[in-house]
């Protein structure tokens, strides 16, 4: 104690601490407005609660585009109660948001405003500005799928602006895309520039206003408030992270929760119409509260007054509840929503064994299941399905699930234009029903291809087992019927069909090649091009088949190729991809 009071009584001579703090704690307290008083300290505690742990952040957080998602990944789910340090963060700006706006409707019931408040009002108007560019700039640090496509949304918004808007929209991106210069401008703003000016707002607002109760009420509402936002913290485990930011993927983009207001507002406006959604109406909200020192008279109603502030701040909420109930009913979303859900949680997995040098991206694309299922939405799910991906009532090709196995290829052979097989598609009517008579000639002589259960079986199992790999489970059959499914189509299936490279006696030249049918090099040649030898040949990409098999080789690299035909292969015949 006695070297306490030594070094306590050193710094009281240099620089008065006790006497300063003294006249802070016994800076006299007004009486009335209770709520006034807690709302305002309330308010204070959430900008300490983010100072105090925006600068623990800062010491594990990279502010570039291939580092930045893997430092927030890292703070989330790796490092010792990281989260917990995040969680604080993230929901004490959440709460400044709130808690700011309730302190200026509560201000203008209360007419806190007038003369001599009007600077004090004003600067409480700043401080929820300044909360929302804190957010604004904030919410792009993550640099995740949440972040980057908000701030891309709210730039559009504010390129709508006449003359300068194209200017500030691109000082935002820092370029024609949002990148490493746009998170650099944002992070300074963040972490610098916009603090500053929140603590000097604060600063001057503390010395225009006396305070309105005894310490111990602030410290009680101070307390409150941190214990309110560590449950919240802990309820939700941190704060969110969705996957890394991709400029190249189908991301349902929304602003941050706060501007929800101004992205539905915007529906009601169109072309150029927009600008007085998005810019004039939120611009005169702003202009009413500013100038409500002036527009408050003794001889006017304070309904009338108080009136419009009801209106903005109801109406930002209505609105903001009409863009939620729009997202919850809106199936294209849902389905966008439920993609983007799954690339998170694929991403958060996948980060936890390493992030390399290049970036989340690079992390993603090495690997064969994210990557495949991916390159599947985007060019096979259009027209096909597997799984959990595609749309079976919008499908135009055959579904893959369970292709090339004993029992797809059965069903196949039996009925090719069901539905789900070649019957909504150009190939329909290609292939005749091997143990069907055909519709169309009823009475002309017929005799099956397969004559019995057994050849049935023996050649669905023999064509499964053509797409066997080394070190894959084997497709069950016996020698007897492999010999018998083998004899069955080179001898009958060969009048359409190629079989290592013989047959076809028909000229048809579309029927596919039935060696090594279903294998990965099958695959792989089926989605470069499947007009070769192998596969499909020549006519099956004719100009008359239309919505036919594309080739994809010119539009994928030959490892993408590689991917895709590995993915579909492994999920139509349940493997489990290497």
């Amino acid at each position: 104690m006695g070297t306490l009071r030594t070094v306590g009584d050193w710094l009281e001579e240099r620089v008065a601490w006790r006497a300063r703090a003294r006249a802070w704690l016994d800076h006299p307290a007004a009486g009335g407005a209770p709520w006034a008083a807690a709302l305002g300290a309330s308010v204070a505690t959430c900008v300490g609660v983010l100072a105090l742990t925006g600068v623990v952040l800062m010491t594990v957080y990279s502010p570039s585009p291939q580092s930045a998602w893997a430092s927030v990944h890292f703070v989330q789910f790796v490092q010792d109660r990281g989260w917990v340090v995040r969680g604080l963060h993230y929901w004490a700006a959440q709460a400044l948001f709130v808690l700011a706006a309730l302190h200026i409707v509560h201000g203008a019931l209360t007419a806190s405003y007038r003369k001599p408040a009007e600077l004090a009002w004003w600067l409480t108007l700043l401080v929820l500005g300044l909360a929302v560019a804190e957010g604004i700039t904030g919410g792009l640090l993550p640099w995740d799928q949440r972040g980057w496509w908000a701030r891309v949304v709210e730039g559009n918004i504010v390129g709508l602006a006449p003359v300068i808007g194209g200017f500030v929209e691109q000082m935002m991106s820092g370029g024609a895309e949002l990148g490493a210069l746009g998170l650099s401008r944002a992070y300074t703003l963040h972490v610098l520039l916009l603090p500053f000016a929140l603590a000097l707002v604060l600063a001057g607002r503390r010395a225009l206003v006396p305070r309105r109760q005894p310490i111990a009420a602030g410290v009680l509402v101070a307390g409150l408030v941190v214990c309110t936002i560590f449950a919240v913290s802990g309820w939700n485990h941190g704060a969110p992270l969705e996957g890394p930011a991709d400029p190249m993927s189908d991301y349902p983009a929304r602003p941050e929760w706060f501007l929800l207001t101004l992205f539905e507002l915007r529906k009601f406006f169109h072309g150029a119409g927009q600008f007085w959604g998005t810019t004039l109406v939120p611009g005169a909200a702003a202009g009413y509260l500013v100038l409500l020192p002036w527009l408050d008279r003794p001889s006017r109603s304070r309904a009338l007054v108080v009136g419009p502030v009801v209106a903005i701040f109801g109406g930002a909420v209505v609105l903001g509840v009409m863009a939620h109930r729009h997202d919850a009913g809106d199936a294209k979303y849902a389905k966008m929503r439920a993609t983007a859900d799954r690339q998170a949680a694929d991403a958060i997995r996948l980060a936890r064994d390493g992030v390399p040098p290049a970036g989340p991206l690079e992390m993603l694309r090495r690997d064969p299941e994210v990557h495949g299922r991916d390159l599947f939405e985007k060019h096979c799910a259009s027209c096909h399905v597997l799984g959990d991906v595609g749309d079976a009532k919008k499908a135009t090709a055959t579904d893959l699930g369970g292709w090339t196995r004993p029992e797809w290829i059965r069903a196949m052979i039996h009925e090719p234009d069901a539905p789900d097989l070649f019957g909504r598609g150009p190939y329909k009517g290609e292939m005749p029903s091997v143990d069907v008579r055909p519709k169309d000639k009823p009475e002309e002589p017929w005799t099956p291809a397969i004559k019995s259960e057994a050849e049935m079986r023996a050649v669905a199992s023999f064509l499964a087992s053509q797409g066997d790999e080394p070190g894959e489970p084997p497709t069950a059959i016996d020698p007897a019927a492999r010999a018998l499914g083998e004899k069955i189509v080179s001898e009958r299936c060969t009048s359409c069909h190629l079989y290592k490279g013989d047959g076809d006696d028909e000229g048809s030249v579309i029927a596919p090649e039935l060696s090594r049918y279903g294998s990965l090099a099958w695959t792989r040649a089926q989605v470069a091009n499947p007009a070769t030898p192998q596969t499909y040949r020549e006519k099956a990409l004719a100009p008359a088949r239309k919505k036919h098999m594309p080739r994809f080789d010119r539009d994928l690299s030959a490892a993408d190729v590689e991917i895709v035909a590995r993915w579909t292969r492994a999920h139509a015949r349940g493997l489990a991809l290497p």
